[in-house]
């Protein structure tokens, strides 16, 4: 058939060659002020948020971390809410439920000591939630009757993937929303956040942004700008909280030689030939040592118990286990760091010397007769209580907290252990105790009220202690995390005072040298810095959010603009828009400097100053159209690496686990069965199934996946059609310039140096 006349014709003769074409694609905006220009870019840098108005109990201050929850939420699946301690997280956690909910409560996961809390908060607000805890949830026990979103509170106690907690929530959530809760997600390793992260993120989440493997990116300890898309962490205060005045409180000379003798003692016994445990028994009785006399007498007395378990068990042909040894560490439990040595070099089974019963009585006979003593350690809290400042003092040791208790009245002081609370020698409920340290009491009940609050940790997570006006740590935690958590019981949003005081018992130097605790929390304390959390890791990715807050919510435009500056240069932004789907979404934002030798630069230091210099520029010079053309050109190299990222094309995906791979081999032979068989609704539920196995997976797919790939046949075709759904891929990326300032440095009436010498480039 002859095509008609009027047909388009492509004529070669007519086609031109294009040097770059990304260049011929892109286009700035029309002229504008610089300042409006500046904004809009600074603008463009701010996390994600969600359209929305909030509920009516969120403070202003807590707005736009529930907004940028959302968003995580809706676009990864979860996210973490890093707000400080006291910032008030829970109330925007139900804030994010009650935005999310359906027709089921929604299921929250607390330490047991804040269950109680989150229920009436929750009744309060009219949220219908299902509280479960995180000691339920080890033994298997997950709140039942709830769909949709999960919250998990304090949820750095999920950091360790190794233990029965996580490994039954990892599976619990699969195909969940998640919502972590936590002022202190790092705690002794960079990959800390990770963990808790992949309980509803997805290893691969932020490959758009270059990162192919979130537990890769993280457990090098060098973090990454895209973690600003995952972790809120507002650099804006949700409302007035107190300052914290710090200092410390060194150990006198009595208490040094009293330190002294009692680790003259402990070098006497012998332990175990095994080195990491018997580092593992030195640390737990020298920490009792440095916490109070009775609790070195209440340490030994359990090591001649173990010890003696130990003899018993050899006598019937078994060693020693390491869950009985945790038993031993007790409430150090958590903030020892040796537990990974003693699991490398001496497996499940632990090895004791015995022949530490025969010196250990002795050693026993001198701890109970000292703890009969004077305690100095105890008069220097007793002279820091003595102008009546409501006081909370933690320490690590339950024999402490009963020493202090017996010793320190009259008044009598309020007391709180995992078990027990009272005040004085009078047992109390939990409520009623911790009731007297969240507000302040009524005039008349004033003089009554107890002063002092002495707490093991037990107490140092979640709990609302505002009346507080000082917070001692007794004994210093092996983490600066816990070292947060304490002070924020008394920092924090609703509380009356300008300023609270907080106090660091420092042990007698001897000790200091033996444990090095201040050495391990300076080290530890850089470990959040890393990853952009807390103070110091403002200039990964949160500077952005600050950036865009100092700029302003003035007229913002996205346009172009000429300045004098300190240098020559073109302060540029542009972004990445993803197709799939049908839906159009933005998946970078990006505002660089290129100097005058081409050099392209995202730091923080250079695109803030940049910015502040557009931001004060008067003039409002149009960008010749020569100029403007080599700004794009030179643009162009930037936007090339990024779309190469966003596209695939530079990244390497981490490498697939065994079970992935095993996986894999079966579903392919699955597909060759299916294509013999010509059944094409099977090719499709198995090719859906090899695209989700060969992507990044939260904890639980990954079990899943392991599990799955030694399945039997029968149980492997079942779940073939009901694997979680693949993420999905996107079909094209594309660039857009969102504004560019070219910076001139000529004084007035003088040549365009900068674009002459952008000529000869």
């Amino acid at each position: 058939m002859t095509a008609p006349s009027w047909a388009p014709r492509i004529v070669a003769e007519a086609l031109i060659s294009v040097p770059d074409p990304l260049r011929t694609g892109l286009a700035a905006g029309p002229p504008a002020p610089p300042a409006q220009i500046a904004r809009a870019l600074a603008a463009s840098l701010r996390p994600a948020e969600r359209a929305g108005v909030p509920p009516p109990w969120l403070l202003p201050g807590q707005a736009r971390s529930y907004r940028r929850a959302l968003a995580a939420i809706e676009r990864f699946g979860g996210g973490l809410l890093a707000d400080p301690v006291g910032s008030g997280k829970t109330y925007v956690a139900l804030a994010v439920a009650a935005a999310l909910r359906g027709r089921r409560p929604t299921a929250c996961l607390v330490p047991a000591p804040l269950a109680a809390q989150w229920r009436l908060v929750a009744a309060r607000l009219g949220v219908a939630v299902e509280v479960g805890t995180h000691q339920q949830a080890s033994r298997g026990r997950l709140p039942a009757g709830t769909a949709g979103l999960v919250v998990i509170d304090e949820s750095h106690h999920f950091r360790n993937p190794r233990t029965r907690r996580y490994a039954h929530v990892a599976r619990w959530l699969l195909g969940r929303p998640v919502l972590l809760l936590s002022a202190t997600p790092v705690v002794n390793r960079a990959d800390d956040l990770a963990h808790q992260l992949l309980l509803g993120v997805r290893d691969d989440a932020l490959l758009a942004d270059g990162v192919a493997s979130l537990r890769v990116a993280l457990a090098s300890a060098s973090g990454t700008s895209a973690l600003g898309r995952l972790v809120i962490e507002d650099t804006a205060e949700a409302g007035p909280r107190p300052v914290r005045a710090f200092r410390t409180s060194p150990a006198g000379d009595e208490e040094c030689a009293i330190a002294a003798r009692s680790l003259a003692l402990l070098a006497s016994l012998r332990l175990s030939r095994h080195p990491p445990t018997a580092a593992l028994v030195r640390s737990v009785l020298q920490r009792a040592a440095g916490s109070s006399p009775a609790a070195l007498a209440g340490a030994l007395r359990r090591y001649r118990g173990l010890l003696l378990h130990a003899r018993d068990a050899r006598q019937a042909g078994r060693a020693l286990s390491r869950a009985e040894l945790r038993s031993f560490a007790g409430e150090l439990d958590d903030q020892l760091v040796l537990w990974e040595l003693v699991a490398e070099d001496g497996g499940e089974q632990v090895e004791l010397s015995l022949e530490d019963l025969e010196p250990l009585e002795a050693v026993i006979d001198h701890a109970a007769s000292a703890a009969a003593g004077e305690d100095p350690k105890l008069e220097r809290l007793r002279a820091l209580l003595a102008d009546g400042i409501p006081t909370l003092v933690f320490t690590a040791r339950r024999e402490t907290v009963r020493h202090l208790r017996d010793r320190l009245g009259p008044p009598a002081v309020a007391w709180c252990t995992g078990e027990r609370t009272g005040i004085g020698r009078t047992p109390l409920a939990r409520p009623a105790v911790l009731a007297w340290f969240g507000e302040e009491p009524p005039i008349a009940l004033e003089r009554s009220a107890p002063r002092c609050l002495v707490v093991t940790d037990v107490a140092a997570e979640g709990l609302d202690l505002r009346r507080a006006g000082r917070v001692v740590h007794y004994d210093l935690p092996w983490t600066p995390m816990r070292l947060e958590q304490r002070e924020g019981r008394a920092v924090r949003l609703g509380s009356a005072r300008r300023e609270v005081e907080v106090v660091r018992f420092l042990p007698p130097p001897a000790l200091e040298a033996e444990l090095r605790v201040g050495e391990r929390l300076a080290r530890k304390a850089m470990l959040p810095g890393r990853a952009g959390l807390g103070a110091e890791g403002i200039r990964l990715w949160r500077w952005r959010s600050v950036l865009a807050d100092q700029m302003g919510t003035g007229p913002s435009i996205q346009g172009t603009a000429t300045v004098r500056g300190a240098e020559c240069g073109v302060l540029a932004g542009f972004e990445l828009l993803a197709r799939g789907g049908g839906v159009i979404e933005r998946v970078a934002a990006v505002v660089g400097w290129m100097d005058a030798g081409g050099r392209w630069s995202e730091d923080e230091a250079i695109v803030t100053q940049r910015l502040h210099e557009a931001a004060r520029a008067e003039e409002n010079g149009a960008i010749p159209a020569a100029a403007l053309g080599r700004a794009l050109g030179d643009l162009a190299g930037p936007i090339r690496a990024r779309l190469a990222v966003a596209a695939g094309r530079r990244w390497t995906a981490a490498e697939p686990g065994w079970g992935a791979r095993r996986l894999a081999v079966r579903l392919q032979a699955a597909v060759r069965e299916a294509a013999r068989r010509r059944d094409i609704a099977g090719l499709a539920r198995l090719e859906r199934a090899l695209a989700f196995v060969a992507g990044g997976h939260t904890a639980g797919e990954s079990e899943l996946v392991a599990r799955l790939s030694d399945a039997p046949a029968p149980e492997l075709a079942a779940w073939t059609g009901r694997l979680p759904a693949p993420t999905a891929r996107r079909e094209s990326v594309e660039a857009r310039v969102t504004g560019l300032v070219l910076f001139e440095a000529r004084p007035e009436g003088t040549a365009n140096a900068c674009v002459a010498r952008a000529t000869h480039r």
